[in-house]
């Protein structure tokens, strides 16, 4: 992370934490767990990393997730914040699992995490525009073949040790 980049992803973080509109204690527990992730962050950039599962574990769309925790609370999606607070808890243990643990563990909080992610931009589109009954059956499907494919593929090149 270059000397440019931190400051301005911690002002995202911090931007997101404080403008979101939903209850205060939510927005308390995402703006703390953000800036855990912005610390370590900092420290994983700085330590290197000693295997990628994938390029640099996903770390580096951890400015996606304070995106993602903005739209779902503008969007009103309130249960799918609850479940947005296990994102950047399961980025961490993806980065901590490629260190360490093996292939196939790294590979299954791979795809753990990307199929949160496609749960979570599901209910923020359905949400935001008040899909019912057809559309969201359309909607649904569409997400759950993309993000098959995109789970599928990535596990593969996880298992190979293609980064």
């Amino acid at each position: 992370m270059s000397v440019v980049t931190a400051p301005l992803v911690l002002f995202l973080f911090l931007l997101a934490a404080a403008l979101t509109p939903v209850p205060l204690y939510l927005r308390a527990l995402a703006g703390a767990e953000l800036i855990g992730l912005w610390f370590y962050w900092l420290w994983r950039e700085r330590r290197g990393f000693r295997r990628e599962v994938v390029r640099k574990n996903l770390l580096g769309l951890l400015p996606g997730h304070a995106l993602l925790f903005l739209g779902l609370g503008f969007a009103r999606a309130v249960w799918a914040l609850y479940l947005w607070l296990a994102l950047p808890l399961l980025a961490v243990s993806l980065d901590l699992a490629a260190h360490r643990a093996p292939r196939s563990i790294a590979a299954f909080l791979y795809a753990i995490l990307w199929f949160v992610i496609f749960v979570l931009v599901h209910q923020w589109i359905a949400v935001a525009k008040g899909l019912r009954g057809t559309g969201l059956l359309i909607w649904s499907v569409i997400i759950i073949c993309v993000a098959s494919a995109y789970v599928g593929l990535g596990l593969v090149r996880i298992i190979k040790g293609k980064r």
